[in-house]
């Protein structure tokens, strides 16, 4: 008699359980609360709508479409059509080696003057007006180094030559030890330093004052 009253009793509550568990479930199935139109009103995800990120910042900024699909490619990608498009604005003659990324030929009084030149490439961190150049190499050959960054309807060029960079940059500071990738730059601290260059004329003038 116990035993059937006991048996009968978890019955019962098991039945409650099951009963009471399925009024608690949602009224839409499986696949409906996995969808975006039910996570996306998590506080997970409604934490991050607002936040500032680099392709929201160029947009906000009034960047145009072909600067939006540059923003838009991962770091590597971005980094080598970024230096083809620039090689190729500025008419860089083919590289010499995996070291650099271009030469540039100058013919002055008749003497034929050849230059390497490395090219770095960056984009604006999310909602601040400064970045970061890395992966600078200080026993690659090259002479100059264009720093390149991709403001929201152009690239803006600068320039600078390597024993400066490597020498007194590296003294101050400035450029410092990225580790393993070697090291790096950020804008707001050698932009005092560099020089600006708008056309092929900047580009040749600033080598050959260099010599």
């Amino acid at each position: 008699m116990i035993k059937r009253m006991a048996s009968s009793a978890v019955s019962v509550t098991l039945n409650h359980i099951v009963e009471t568990d399925t009024s608690m479930k949602p009224s839409y199935g499986k696949s409906k609360m996995l969808s975006a139109d039910s996570w996306k009103e998590t506080r997970a995800f409604k934490s991050i709508q607002n936040k500032e990120t680099q392709i929201k910042y160029y947009k906000k900024m009034g960047a145009c479409e072909e600067v939006l699909q540059l923003v838009d490619l991962e770091s590597k990608p971005f980094g080598t059509e970024s230096e083809k498009i620039i090689s190729e604005i500025l008419e860089l003659g083919p590289r010499t080696s995996s070291q650099n990324d271009g030469t540039r030929t100058i013919i002055k009084m008749s003497t034929l003057i050849k230059k390497k030149i490395e090219t770095k490439t960056a984009r604006y961190w999310a909602g601040k007006d400064d970045c970061v150049w890395q992966h600078l190499e200080p026993d690659h050959d090259y002479d100059f180094v264009i720093f390149a960054l991709l403001d929201f309807h152009s690239f803006k060029l600068w320039i600078m030559k390597k024993s400066i960079l490597m020498g007194e940059m590296r003294d101050k500071k400035i450029v410092t030890y990225q580790g393993k990738q070697g090291w790096w730059v950020r804008k707001s601290a050698i932009l005092p330093y560099l020089t600006e260059i708008h056309s092929i004329e900047d580009l040749d003038n600033f080598i050959l004052l260099s010599e």
